[in-house]
């Protein structure tokens, strides 16, 4: 079978959404994992990539979407969903030029929280980035404006295209968060303590008890 072929078939099970997340490593060299994470059509985790380098920067960033994009090769109306984190932003804007970038709402919330310190103001966030309809979002925005002005300049400067449901400029999928990609952290809380190649190896037989369980089960 060729790659065109491989990816063909490879996206017809994913679903265009990724969730991009960076984890501190714990192991005494310390570094950064970088993780790439989708969802198949029945809703399941599906890790695609993970990579590994010595901080979060641009140019790491970049290199791991490089090699990202050269096994996945191009998708049309692919979405990425990160933290506001700069690198990442960076990385997909010169990477993936024609991808949509969306921010987590779990982490703007924190965002808003920690910046302006009113619990009532996330709330209404909250309710405002998950609304189906322009009507109801409309109505939290106000709400907002009117508890808190900066707060409502701030959410409006971070772009609603980025963590309004509404405003997204292509299929969202229902997800809002990093879960996935968190998942995938948290299954690894412990062997992230360990040398990196050991690790990669710990990951390799997840990976495969993984998708050999899930291949039975179907």
């Amino acid at each position: 079978m060729s790659l065109g072929a491989t990816l063909i078939e490879f996206w017809r099970c994913i679903r265009p959404f990724i969730a991009l997340d960076g984890t501190h490593l714990k192991e005494r060299f310390g570094g950064t994992m970088f993780v790439a994470t989708a969802q198949d059509r029945n809703e399941q985790v599906y890790p695609i990539a993970f990579g590994y380098g010595d901080s979060e920067n641009n140019l790491l960033w970049e290199w791991f979407l490089d090699c990202l994009k050269g096994d996945l090769g191009h998708i049309d109306d692919l979405i990425f969903i990160s933290d506001r984190h700069a690198n990442i932003e960076a990385g997909i804007s010169k990477v993936f030029p024609d991808a949509t970038h969306m921010i987590c709402c779990w982490n703007f919330s924190e965002n808003v929280k920690k910046r302006f310190h009113r619990k009532d103001v996330v709330a209404i966030m909250d309710k405002a980035a998950r609304s189906y309809t322009e009507l109801k979002y409309n109505r939290h925005l106000e709400e907002i404006r009117n508890l808190y002005q900066n707060a409502f300049n701030y959410v409006i400067e971070a772009g609603p295209h980025k963590w309004s449901r509404v405003h997204c400029p292509e299929r969202k999928y229902r997800v809002m968060t990093t879960n996935i990609a968190e998942c995938i952290n948290s299954c690894l809380k412990f062997p992230q303590q360990l040398p990196m190649l050991t690790l990669a190896e710990f990951i390799r037989n997840m990976l495969q008890r993984w998708f050999h369980d899930r291949h039975c089960t179907a």
